[in-house]
């Protein structure tokens, strides 16, 4: 599983670590901010919403992998065009449910933010607020930087995962 976290390197990625399920943190008021502080949450989109699946029903999925990569960036296009590039290869080595969770951000500027149709739908996997993942817990538990911004001028912290097994 290191190679994924050498992949990340190679694919320009800040940081990646290996998880366990236990060390990724789920938060029901991560859903919250996504209903209620996204505003993407009431525009019908692709990537929005929970697809049919409670809260309880997504922690049993993601604690079925074995291994899960934070992958660790500063530039939300390269984040997800990066974890979906590692779900591919670990999907190619056998790891067949090998999964991203991502807000995505594949393309530059988004069609849908243009009022048009998704260009990459088979591209889109689960934000992680609306998946009810605590990132920024988790990403301070495992030892990166995940601190809430006061100035646009200031360096984000970009963070996905893929799920491994």
């Amino acid at each position: 599983m290191q190679r994924y976290v050498e992949l990340a390197r190679e694919l320009g990625m800040a940081d990646a670590v290996l998880l366990t399920p236990a060390q990724v943190h789920f938060d029901p008021r991560a859903i919250l901010k996504c209903r209620w502080g996204c505003e993407d949450y009431h525009r019908p989109n692709p990537k929005c919403g929970e697809r049919g699946t409670s809260l309880e029903e997504r922690r049993a999925m993601l604690e079925r992998y074995g291994q899960i990569l934070l992958v660790h960036a500063h530039d939300a296009h390269r984040l997800s065009r990066a974890v979906l590039e590692i779900e591919r290869q670990a999907f190619l080595a056998g790891l067949y449910f090998a999964f991203a969770v991502r807000y995505c951000r594949y393309c530059p500027t988004c069609a849908v933010d243009q009022g048009q149709a998704c260009a990459f739908p088979q591209k889109v996997r689960p934000c992680d607020q609306a998946f009810g993942l605590d990132m920024y817990r988790t990403a301070r538990a495992a030892g990166l930087p995940c601190q809430v911004l006061t100035s646009p001028d200031q360096e984000q912290n970009r963070y996905g995962l893929v799920l491994l097994d």
